[in-house]
């Protein structure tokens, strides 16, 4: 048994499928199925089941799951320890972060530090909040870019506010409006966030303000879509919104309403040395993009997190 093959049956599981796992590990798909094969053999048990929707981790192979996991992040973390003591960071980071950041904050700060660290890989993965916290507390992840938990006692540094705005079609008794009046939510049908948003409710709610809900979805644009045929009022935040270019009309909340978003990370103290450098490069790039980091929102009118 040795890092690659354990390396192999994490991504395994991941992709629940040998052929993609063999593919982004650089195996050809039989070798990869060896290796599997031979790792079961090592350990005495099957670790895989396969049925209709892809592999499944047996049971014995859930229990040793976690124990792979802190292994290869040991080992992880030792090239990158030693390799900056000789002055050549190397390593590996894996971000979880909601596609609007992923595609506004992520690439400047790569860019960068691309340009000064070639030697380190960046697997970027585009997800809820709830993925990001679950990816972080099973260690599969370095570091989440999203609000502060709820629920967990994980170091949260915050980077920036992100106002909502209210978004609707041309056609809407709305569109002439200079601003989108909250209250206003109970009253109008409302496309919002399937399970992504709950913050927003959280928001809402202290406020008395309980919203019109008839039509939700996950994705923005096929919110955006039903907006553009003037079935409601979406209720987005800015950084989805950036560069939209369509024909609806976007309009600021009054009051304002906003979600803070931050690295959310185990212990800034244990985090690997790449990560540690690659997290001044973001929240350099964010001051650049964003300006200053403003303080922190309060909790009255503030809401952390949309999962986009």
């Amino acid at each position: 048994m040795n890092i690659k093959d354990l390396q192999l049956f994490l991504t395994a599981v991941e992709e629940k499928n040998i052929t993609q796992a063999a593919k982004r590990i650089g195996y050809t798909e039989s070798g990869a199925s060896h290796i599997i094969k031979r790792l079961e053999k090592e350990v005495g048990f099957s670790l895989f089941a396969r049925t209709r929707k892809g592999l499944v981790l047996t049971p014995n192979g859930e229990r040793i799951l976690p124990f792979a996991r802190r292994i290869v992040m040991a080992h992880e973390l030792f090239i990158e320890e030693t390799s900056a003591i000789c002055g050549v960071l190397e390593g590996h980071i894996s971000i979880g972060a909601y596609e609007s950041i992923a595609i506004h904050w992520l690439p400047a700060a790569l860019r960068h530090f691309h340009k000064d660290f070639p030697n380190i890989t960046v697997d970027i993965r585009e997800w809820r909040t709830d993925e990001i916290e679950a990816g972080l507390e099973e260690g599969s992840i370095d570091f989440g870019i999203t609000g502060p938990s709820r629920t967990s006692k994980m170091e949260w540094i915050p980077l920036k506010t992100d106002h909502y705005m209210a978004v609707c079609a041309p056609t809407s008794s709305f569109a002439k409006e200079l601003a989108f009046q909250l209250h206003r939510l109970e009253e109008t049908v409302c496309v919002l966030p399937y399970h992504t948003d709950q913050d927003l409710y959280h928001c809402l709610s202290p406020m008395g303000i309980h919203p019109k809900q008839v039509f939700s979805a996950r994705n923005e644009f096929t919110m955006m879509a039903l907006v553009g045929q003037d079935l409601g009022i979406a209720i987005l935040p800015e950084l989805v919104l950036r560069g939209y270019q369509g024909d609806n009309i976007l309009l600021p909340i009054t009051p304002p309403i906003y979600r803070s978003l931050g690295i959310l990370i185990p212990s800034m103290k244990d985090a690997s040395p790449a990560a540690r450098r690659f997290l001044q490069y973001l929240r350099d790039a964010v001051d650049q993009i964003e300006g200053t980091t403003p303080p922190t929102c309060t909790l009255e009118y503030s809401t952390h997190s949309d999962g986009i």
